[in-house]
């Protein structure tokens, strides 16, 4: 579900799409590719502008490694070109308050970066990705994608890995998880559980018009209140969702089964706020 933020501004990235199974190169964004970059307020456009890949490179582009993306892909010496997301958000002046990207992806995945985080870890983008030859490529590995850069330690979480960029936009973090909140004080339990969901699982799942929409909405799947319902959702996580995942949705690896059990208080609080 998309959402409209008073005061934001988004940029447009139209990227040519060419995908392929089992190969050494990944998609790399063509020649020809435009960016059109729109800055608007509630409803107006301010201006919109067409960003070439030439301009994008001007930023500089370097050749990186990242063992970070490595150990979350289960690959080994990934290369990348890749542009500094620092010197991409820079070209923008924010007036609105804005703290954060929010990062829409063709196949409905929704990443969300603060500038903080980006400043503080040097994010960049890769436009270009170079795997190891026979290692296996899920559909959703293309660029534009977010990398750690080696060197740099950011917690080890779903957020920091967002593929596929076609869309950026500048938000605010109060704004956007504001429907989201309301729970985090019933319980410890509640708010330690919003905080797991939020770094690792509101990117695919998505609750109250935020987030993903690239896996189920896990409040009209699961029965939360009721034992059997649980117990579903945590050996559904488990058979989808561990190591052996053939899209390398491996998503066991950041959430723990206790932590888990968090979420799903988190989610049941969700419920009774909403049944209150």
């Amino acid at each position: 579900m998309r959402q409209i933020f008073c005061g934001f501004m988004t940029i447009f990235l139209l990227i040519s799409a060419s995908c392929a199974g089992k190969q050494e190169k990944v998609k790399e964004i063509g020649p020809k590719s435009i960016y059109r970059i729109t800055l608007s307020d509630s409803f107006n456009k301010v201006s919109s502008k067409l960003w070439t890949l030439a301009k994008i490179k001007a930023l500089g582009t370097r050749r990186i490694s990242s063992s970070y993306f490595d150990r979350a892909m289960k690959y080994n010496g990934t290369e990348f070109e890749a542009i500094s997301l620092v010197k991409l958000i820079d070209q923008f002046q924010l007036k609105n308050g804005e703290d954060a990207i929010l990062l829409n992806c063709f196949d409905d995945y929704q990443g969300l970066l603060s500038l903080s985080d980006i400043h503080r870890y040097d994010l960049h983008l890769a436009i270009k990705i170079k795997v190891s030859l026979g290692s296996l490529k899920p559909d959703w590995l293309n660029p534009l994608l977010v990398l750690v850069p080696d060197g740099k330690n950011p917690p080890f979480e779903e957020r920091f890995l967002t593929a596929n960029i076609r869309e950026i936009q500048f938000v605010k973090l109060s704004d956007y998880y504001m429907p989201l909140k309301k729970v985090t004080n019933i319980s410890s339990e509640a708010g330690q559980g919003f905080a797991i969901y939020k770094n690792n699982c509101l990117f695919c799942h998505s609750l109250k018009g935020r987030g993903g929409n690239k896996g189920v909405y896990l409040l009209d799947q699961y029965s939360f209140s009721k034992l059997e319902g649980q117990e579903k959702f945590l050996n559904d996580f488990k058979s989808f969702h561990d190591k052996t995942n053939v899209d390398k949705q491996d998503i066991e690896q950041f959430v723990t089964g206790n932590q888990l059990k968090k979420v799903m208080s988190f989610l049941l609080a969700l419920i009774k706020v909403d049944e209150s």
